[in-house]
């Protein structure tokens, strides 16, 4: 079921970001279709343009600095996990999608600049209402492994390994929080952090789990292992006033949760680190929570095993991360910005 899932939300992915709207049927011809053969589908907008900041458009606020959730990319526009969330969003209401940025959602909706607000929603204000997850986080650990099987990692395994982990980071202080008396590596970055691994000089990596999980998917022999907190989330909020527009949001996100939409998505930017990190954490954590409260109880005796989980199989990196041509460049900072 995972499987059909996960192909049908790719298929979702490709229509929403490369195709989308083309349905041709392929058994028709066995030769590329002309743009005069491509039927272009017309999606019914779900919710009127008095709902809307802008007619038509779905306006969505994000913290553009929160890489790889959002970031510029090298030709000026913006990408990134919570980019590509966002216009499956859309297309699935049948809106055209535009950006701004925010620190908050108080300041992106109280001001009206934006439809909706994709991040932390951490808003203690009552105009403000939560319409759902797109986004887990916690600190975690990665591993290397040679054969590309999924490592089982507890809390012993790491009181006698080398570990890497940044510099005065969060996900410092959440190994801290834990029994473990590993010895510790420090690295200015998480970039240097996943050199040591690649190379051996560290036998695993303590980092946020986005950040691990973006550069992990280009590293053959580097994969989640597990979480060591209860995961924070990244969710979608909108104004309660607004009743028809948080409805069909709602109903939307719902949709592209269900169909596997957004666990391609997820697929794209983290590789094979699994969408709900709830369902695999580290076998004798002192689970605790993130910085925000997840949605989501998560027992500290699960462990790091998950056999809904893909196996690694991205392809080989040199010891310097690289993004892929689609995306934007990231940079140290960048990472650091999560991790602080």
């Amino acid at each position: 079921m995972h499987a059909a899932r996960l192909g049908a939300g790719t298929a979702a992915v490709i229509a929403v970001l490369g195709l989308s709207g083309c349905a041709f049927n392929p058994l028709s011809t066995f030769t590329t279709p002309t743009i005069d053969q491509i039927e272009r589908e017309t999606v019914t907008p779900t919710v009127s343009d008095d709902a809307l900041v802008t007619p038509g458009t779905l306006t969505v606020a994000l913290d553009t600095s929160d890489a790889p959730q959002a970031m510029q990319g090298a030709d000026g526009n913006l990408t990134g996990y919570a980019v590509d969330a966002a216009r499956a969003l859309a297309s699935r209401m049948g809106l055209k999608v535009a950006f701004v940025d925010a620190s908050s959602a108080d300041s992106a909706l109280g001001d009206k600049k934006a439809d909706i607000f994709i991040g932390d929603i951490n808003s203690t204000n009552g105009d403000v209402s939560t319409l759902g997850t797109c986004l887990y986080d916690a600190a975690a650990v990665f591993g290397k492994t040679s054969d590309g099987k999924s490592l089982n990692v507890t809390t012993e395994t790491l009181n006698t390994a080398n570990l890497g982990v940044q510099a005065s980071s969060a996900s410092q202080e959440a190994l801290a929080k834990q029994s473990v008396t590993a010895n510790q590596k420090t690295f200015s970055n998480i970039n240097e952090c996943f050199e040591a691994l690649e190379s051996g000089e560290v036998d695993y990596v303590i980092c946020d789990s986005t950040a691990g999980g973006y550069l992990a998917r280009l590293m053959s022999q580097i994969s989640y292992v597990g979480a060591l907190e209860t995961p924070s989330t990244l969710g979608v909020a909108g104004l309660a006033a607004n009743e028809e527009l948080c409805r069909a949001v709602s109903n939307a996100l719902d949709g592209i949760t269900a169909d596997g939409t957004l666990e391609a998505v997820h697929s794209v930017w983290y590789g094979t680190m699994p969408y709900d990190l709830t369902t695999k954490t580290v076998s004798g954590a002192n689970v605790q929570s993130g910085d925000s409260e997840s949605s989501e109880a998560m027992s500290s005796g699960d462990e790091s095993s998950d056999s809904s989980s893909d196996d690694s199989s991205s392809d080989d990196l040199s010891s310097e991360s690289k993004p892929s041509s689609q995306e934007g460049a990231i940079t140290d900072d960048d990472i650091n910005k999560l991790n602080s």
